[in-house]
Parts: C-alpha cells; sequence; structure tokens
C-alpha cells in the first residue's frame, strides 16, 4: 500500500513539473513572437553592419543595447559550431584581424555545448530561448525547493526567463545569468544532502559552476559568484552545527569540481590575456563607473520615454536590466516574512548594497572593490541580473505569504501605493532628459510607460477586493504579462526581413583564397568569420597587443581605441587608408569592401576608379601588390600546395618561410614531420627556417598549458562520474533528494503550498 501511494505521488509530482515547464516554455516562445511567428529578422547583421536593406513594418530601431551580439556572439559562435561541427576544437580563428584566439577569446563560448544550435539558421536565436528555458526551468525547481507552491514557482520560472538583461542584452555577457538559478539550486541539494547524512549531492553545483564559465563571459561569472556564495554561507546556518562542516567542504568540493571542469577554457583565455589588449580593465577604469540616481525609475517602468536607444530617455549604459513594477510590489512584501527570514535578510541586504555601490553612496563602492579582481570588473554594468533574481526570489516568497497571511494584503497596498510613486517620479526625472517623441512612436512609448501603472492599478484593487485562488490567479497573470510585455518590446523593433548584398561577399568567398580584405563601412568586425572570408578588420576584447599595436603605428593611426579596428567610409579614413596601403599590403591584403559611392581622389590613385564587383550596398576594389600568405627569404623558391596552415616550398638551399598569421604562444611547426621552432622578426608574422630542397611545413595551434588542463578535467568528470550509483529500494517518503523535490503532498494535490486558508475560505 505504502509503495502504491508513493508511485502514485511521484507521478504525480512528475506531472505537476511537466506542466510548469511547459507553461514556462510557452510564455518564452509568446514573448519570442514576433521572430517565432511573425517572421521578425533575429539576426542582428542589418543593425551592426551595413551589407543589409531591411523592410520595416513600422518602424525598426535597436532590439538590444550592445552591439557585440553581432560583432561577436552571431560570427564567432557560428565559426565555433562549425568547427565543433567539423571534429575540430575551436582554438583558433583565422577570419579575423591576423588571426587570434577562438574558444580563448572567450566571449564566442566556443565551448559550451549549446553553441552547437549556431550552425542552424536562426541558431543565435535557438540559442537564447535555451539559455531563457534553462534560466526559468532552474528558478522554478529552486523555488519549489524553498517550499513555494508550483503555481507561484511557475510564475517565478517565468519572470527569470524573461528578465531585464535578457530582455536588454543579446550578447556574451547575457549566457552566465542563465545558470544562477541553476547554481543556486545545486547549493540547496548540497544542504539537503548534508541535512539528510547523504553522500555527494554537489553534481549539480559543480556542473553549474563549469557551465557558468564555459558561457564565455568570466565578469558575469564571476558577480553571479558572487551572490551564490553569499546565499551559501546563509543557508549553511539552516543546518544543524554537526552538519555545517560537511556540507561547507561538500560546496568546496562542488565549487573545486567545477572549476576544474572548466580548466580547458579559463586556461586558454588567461593565456591570451597575458599577451592581449584588455582595455580598461587592464588599467582598472571600470572601478569607477557608476549608475544616474536619475536612472532607477526605469528598474521598475523600463521604457520611460523610449525604447532602448531610440527614445528621449536613451537607456543607461549602466542600468542593464528591470524587475517590472508588479515584481516590486511582491518582493517588498517578502522582505518582511518570518519563514527563511535568514535568507530574505540576505537577499534584502544584496539589493541595498548593490544599488549603494552602483550609486557610489557614502562611497560604498570602494567597499565593493576590496572583493578580488572587482576593480577590474564592470560592476556598475553587470551586477544587475543578481538583483533580478534577488527580487524574484524574494516576490515569489511574498506572494505566498500573502496566500498564507491575509494580514500581508496591508504591506501589498503599501508596496503598491509606493511603486507607484516612484515609477511616477521617473516619468518627471527621466523622460525630460532626452527631449519629446512624437508621431505614431510617441503614442507607442506613451503606452508603454502608462502600462506599470494600469498593472499597479490591478494590483491594487485586487488587494482590496479579490480573496483566495481567485486573486493569486489575478496576482500571476498580472505579474506575467508585464514582464512578457516589457521582454517583448524590443524584439518587434526588428525588421520584417532583410536582403543582404551578397554579390561582394560571393566573390570573396570564391577569390579571395589566403588573401585578406578591409571593409570602410560596408561589413563591420568580424562578419567575415561568418562567411569565412579573412577580415583584417576585429573588435574584441581581449584583443593581441602586437596586432593592436600595429593598428595604431601603421594601420589607422586616428583610431583612439586601437583594439576598434573599425574604418568609416569617410573621406579622411580613406585617405588614411592611402597614405597606409603598403602595410596593408604588407599583411596580405588584397581587397577593399566600401559602399558604392566615388573614392577620395587618394584612394582612387591606388585601387582605381572601377570595381570589380559591385551591388547596393557595397562595391570590391583590388590593391596592386598584396604580399602572400607564405614567402620566402630566398627568392628563387617554389611555393606550392598552399593552404592556411600547411605549405611546400622547394628551396635550391637553405632558407627560410614566413607566414602571415599572427605569432603567439601556442603556435608549432613541423619540417618534413620534424618539429621546428617558430621565431618572428617583426613580433606580427611567424617564420619558419627550411633546409635545401623539397620541404612540408605544418602549422597548428593549442594554447599553452592546454594539454595539463584538460587532463585535470578529465579527471574532474571521473570524479564526477563516480559518485553515481543505480537507485535501490524505495525512495523514504517525503524525501526531496530528487531536483524536482519539494513538499511532496502539496505537488500531489496541485495546491501552492500555504494557499489551504485562502483557497478554503472562498471555496
Amino acid at each position: 500500500m505504502t509503495s502504491g501511494v508513493t508511485t502514485w505521488l511521484h507521478a504525480r509530482r512528475t506531472s505537476v513539473n511537466l506542466r510548469a515547464l511547459i507553461l514556462i516554455l510557452l510564455a518564452i516562445v509568446i514573448a519570442n513572437s514576433a521572430f517565432i511567428f511573425f517572421g521578425y529578422e533575429s539576426s542582428p547583421i542589418w543593425w551592426t553592419s551595413s551589407i543589409a536593406a531591411r523592410v520595416c513594418l513600422w518602424t525598426c530601431g535597436i532590439p538590444s543595447v550592445d552591439p557585440n551580439v553581432g560583432f561577436i556572439t552571431q560570427p564567432l559562435g557560428h565559426l565555433a559550431a562549425l568547427d565543433l561541427l567539423h571534429g575540430h576544437l575551436p582554438w583558433w580563428n583565422y577570419f579575423e584581424g591576423m588571426g587570434q584566439p577562438l574558444a580563448g577569446e572567450m566571449q564566442s563560448t566556443a565551448l559550451l555545448p549549446l553553441i552547437l544550435l549556431f550552425i542552424f539558421p536562426a541558431g543565435l536565436l535557438l540559442f537564447h530561448l535555451s539559455l531563457e528555458f534553462i534560466a526559468g526551468a532552474s528558478t522554478y525547481y529552486l523555488v519549489r525547493r524553498l517550499g513555494v507552491g508550483p503555481t507561484i514557482a511557475t510564475l517565478a520560472g517565468v519572470l527569470f526567463a524573461l528578465n531585464g538583461t535578457f530582455s536588454w542584452i543579446g550578447n556574451a555577457a547575457i549566457n552566465p545569468v542563465a545558470f544562477l538559478p541553476t547554481l543556486i539550486l545545486g547549493i540547496e541539494i548540497v544542504l539537503e544532502h548534508s541535512r539528510a547524512s547523504r553522500r555527494a549531492g554537489w553534481v549539480l553545483m559543480a556542473t553549474a559552476v563549469a557551465l557558468s564559465v564555459y558561457a564565455g563571459f568570466p565578469e558575469m561569472a564571476y558577480l553571479d559568484g558572487l551572490i551564490a556564495a553569499g546565499w551559501a554561507i546563509t543557508r549553511l546556518f539552516s543546518l544543524e552545527r554537526s552538519r555545517r562542516v560537511p556540507a561547507l567542504g561538500r560546496f568546496a568540493l562542488g565549487g573545486g569540481i567545477g572549476i576544474a571542469l572548466a580548466l580547458p577554457i579559463l586556461v586558454a583565455f588567461f593565456d591570451f590575456t597575458k599577451y592581449a589588449d584588455v582595455g580598461a580593465h587592464a588599467a582598472r577604469g571600470l572601478s569607477e563607473a557608476t549608475t544616474p540616481l536619475h536612472s532607477l525609475p526605469l528598474l521598475v517602468n523600463p521604457y520611460l520615454g523610449g525604447t532602448l536607444f531610440a527614445g528621449p530617455s536613451a537607456t543607461p549604459s549602466n542600468l542593464l536590466g528591470y524587475v517590472t513594477a508588479t515584481v516590486a510590489v511582491f518582493a517588498i512584501v517578502g522582505v518582511v516574512g518570518t519563514r527563511l527570514r535568514p535568507l530574505r535578510w540576505f537577499l534584502t541586504g544584496w539589493i541595498v548594497t548593490v544599488l549603494a555601490g552602483v550609486l557610489n553612496f557614502l562611497e560604498l563602492r570602494h567597499l565593493w572593490n576590496l572583493l578580488p579582481e572587482m576593480n577590474a570588473v564592470a560592476f556598475a554594468r553587470y551586477i544587475w541580473p543578481s538583483v533580478e533574481f534577488a527580487v524574484i526570489i524574494l516576490a515569489a516568497l511574498g506572494l505566498s505569504d500573502i496566500v498564507e497571511h491575509a494580514a500581508r494584503r496591508t504591506i501589498a497596498r503599501w508596496a503598491t501605493l509606493g511603486v507607484t510613486l516612484a515609477s511616477a517620479i521617473g516619468v518627471f526625472s527621466v523622460m525630460p532628459l532626452g527631449g519629446h517623441v512624437t508621431g505614431s512612436f510617441a503614442v507607442a512609448v506613451s503606452a508603454l510607460i502608462i502600462l506599470p501603472f494600469i498593472t499597479l492599478a490591478g494590483l491594487g484593487y485586487s488587494l482590496q477586493f479579490v480573496t483566495g485562488r481567485a486573486f493569486v490567479v489575478v496576482a500571476v497573470t498580472l505579474m506575467a504579462l508585464e514582464t512578457m510585455t516589457a521582454f517583448t518590446v524590443p524584439t518587434f523593433r526588428s525588421p520584417t526581413s532583410i536582403n543582404i548584398a551578397d554579390n561582394s561577399l560571393s566573390y570573396l568567398q570564391q577569390n579571395e583564397g589566403l588573401n585578406r580584405f578591409i571593409s570602410l563601412g560596408v561589413l563591420n568586425p568580424n562578419w567575415g568569420s561568418q562567411y569565412g572570408i579573412n577580415e583584417l578588420n576585429a573588435v574584441d576584447l581581449p584583443l593581441p597587443q602586437n596586432f593592436s599595436t600595429y593598428i595604431h603605428n601603421n594601420l589607422a593611426p586616428s583610431l583612439q581605441v586601437p583594439r576598434t579596428f573599425v574604418l568609416p567610409f569617410t573621406p579622411t579614413t580613406e585617405n588614411e587608408v592611402a597614405a597606409h596601403i603598403a602595410d596593408y599590403e604588407a599583411l596580405g591584403v588584397q581587397y577593399l569592401l566600401v559602399q558604392p559611392k566615388p573614392l577620395t581622389p587618394a584612394l582612387s590613385a591606388v585601387v582605381g576608379t572601377t570595381p570589380i564587383v559591385k551591388d547596393f550596398e557595397s562595391a570590391l576594389y583590388v590593391l596592386p601588390h598584396p604580399k602572400n600568405f607564405y614567402t620566402t627569404a630566398l627568392g628563387t623558391c617554389v611555393v606550392i600546395d598552399e593552404t592556411v596552415d600547411a605549405v611546400s616550398v622547394n628551396c635550391p638551399s637553405a632558407t627560410s618561410v614566413t607566414r602571415l598569421e599572427l605569432s603567439m604562444p601556442g603556435w608549432s611547426a613541423r619540417v618534413n614531420g620534424v618539429p621546428t621552432p617558430i621565431t618572428s622578426v617583426d613580433n606580427l608574422t611567424q617564420t619558419v627556417a627550411v633546409p635545401a630542397g623539397l620541404s612540408r611545413i605544418t602549422f597548428s595551434y593549442l594554447p599553452p598549458h592546454e594539454d595539463a588542463a584538460m587532463l585535470v578535467a578529465a579527471l574532474a568528470l571521473v570524479a564526477m562520474a563516480s559518485t553515481w550509483r543505480p537507485r535501490r529500494g524505495t525512495r523514504r517518503r517525503g524525501s526531496t533528494d530528487d531536483v524536482d523535490g519539494g513538499p511532496p503532498v502539496e505537488e500531489a494535490l496541485g495546491a501552492d503550498a500555504g494557499e489551504s486558508n485562502d483557497v478554503l475560505a472562498s471555496s
């Protein structure tokens, strides 16, 4: 009998969890309906390059606050996926600049398994949908473990799956955010296993740590790790004293194994940074950045005055997220609850100290900077996902509190009034900053500004007059609709279709060979990596220091930021290119891609006036004297069978071969199968000595110390696998050891934990 009841409860629990996951997925699909159902363009090429014409339904505007989604995430992710698909680990990118590390660049997310989605035409969209679902599902399971019923936990999953950072940013910065609730769920499982004196339990935690690192944005992973560490320390004291040391050991084991699993990417990254231009991170120039006080109302009314960079309130660069008004109300209620009080205090303290830090209130930012490497992190820009997470967890607890205790409604009413006033203040403090919008766009912006006031009014009414399960339905609906609407806004700013001018691209794909091209205002970096053509232009962080120096000294001295090698199509740039044409040719540049307009006399004198290919967005010219990819010091050598990583030369006497690929530690060469040192006479290119006669030279790249890193990662995998044991017997009644744990009786009944008072009263 007991076995049958247990089986029924488990089946019922599985059904409840499956329903929750389906609802979370449905919310994600609806929020992305512009791309999925209405055919809007999800590729960022139309706004991060000038190679495409676009068709807009009513207006097009920037759908993301960071163009690196087009400069880095899409093209480098696509290249990494192709490398993996062809059985190659994506260590090196031949198509950016003079070549540079691909996986070690980190933002390419080259070693995260989800990167394989980029092989599909809508790979970026599928990648983002996957991250959103991971974030939502793990948040759901985490909130269930906190004793909240499935309805509210499902809402929490929807809220974090569609959080403000996911909505406003599309580049690699968002990737680790998806694994934040997974990491904290792993922490909760460690606590549960420690409480029950069970072994292991740290596997999910280790996996989440590793995935957060492989996700490709160390700053975000570090900041997420801080709130996870604070959560773990806070929750550690919920255990009996005798259980705390074992639990702490498991935390250390989970974190250590996670880092060990991530060593292949960490080693590649840190070895790259030794020889890279890392911009403001090197000078610790990020430590003083703050968020303007007047922009804080955007946290609860995110489109005050405009949509991202299109309206008068142009979203501040250091406010990359929001929580919506109704969620903020219930988070305030969640602060004062009694159950899980230490955790609530920690989350509240996190929010308060973060706000003090980003505002530098009473110079508290300096306290944050005391943390290791914090002064090299863009704290004010990337801390917001942890705030959103803390607010959403508090909101889930707050709504659950109201269901259990009717007295909490009074707090909720006052919170509703307070959030309404904060949003109203924003109408006067944020909107006037950039002027006014007019026409149909003004109508849309006005509707977006009014939306939080409408949802707050509906919430205030329901708090006063609606009780029982009906109130839960109203509250959940208001929060979900407000969140989904706010998330959807940027997606509908994309075009309904684009037309890529591909004549020049096709010509380069067929004829470029091992030579390179430069683009002036047409195909921005690093879209050459997307199309498999060698583009000397580059935008990256980090960027190889020797190439960055060469850009500044020899190619584009007027560029203020050498690591941003973007050349606009202006007379000044054209003349500068013409003046340094020999330096471009010395790097193998054979083609010049520009807009289909007349060139300046100086540049025309070099490349002529007639392009070899022309279309509605581009014109392609040939440079007269590009250097070959492989050259020999002895001019009488015969060079044959050239590929990007191998060549044969036949020389009458011993000499040297120079290869126009960037010289960096990690490169190795073999001459006729014998390892041969690589030297560099100019600190830029690679040179190899060859004997007289026919020689076959091969080149390969592996980040330094990578063999040891992969060995340690393999041992970590073995350690994780050793924890697996076949399940024997029947799980103890009421056990919450599984990830889908939580109060089993409430799950089986499908009711929210603690809802019984109001639900029974209403029925």
